[in-house]
């Protein structure tokens, strides 16, 4: 992560977002679904459902966990982790925070891999 994309970005006003709410935004090229419990503790991942490769939101939000509207399958807000067996992949979670009444976050620009034929897949074989 470059000095640039370490800085968080103005996200919207507090009142934006009641408590036990969600709404989606677009940041850095990735829609980024943020909720707020209903204790006013805010939560930020991609909209994305690692199982199905669809939107996330939708779905059913508590107790600090989402379930998927697709499929059921839930996830820890807080790290991202999968609570069953349906998803082995966890959610990508983005810092999030709220100070003078405004809501600001953390999202790095999401980076196309290539894949070049014939090749090994990224990340396979030794450091170079």
């Amino acid at each position: 992560m470059t000095e640039d994309e370490n800085v968080f970005a103005p996200l919207c006003a507090s009142e934006d977002i009641e408590p036990g709410k969600e709404s989606v935004f677009k940041v850095n090229g990735r829609d980024v679904l943020v909720c707020r419990s209903i204790e006013g503790e805010l939560f930020a991942v991609e909209d994305i459902c690692p199982h199905a490769n669809a939107c996330l939101s939708g779905g059913r939000f508590r107790n600090g966990f989402y379930a998927c509207p697709h499929h059921g399958a839930r996830f820890e807000l807080s790290t991202g982790k999968s609570m069953t067996n349906l998803s082995t992949k966890p959610l990508i979670c983005f810092d999030i925070k709220e100070e003078s009444g405004k809501i600001e976050i953390l999202v790095p620009e999401k980076k196309k891999v290539v894949f070049s034929p014939g090749g090994a897949p990224p990340g396979f074989g030794p450091p170079m």
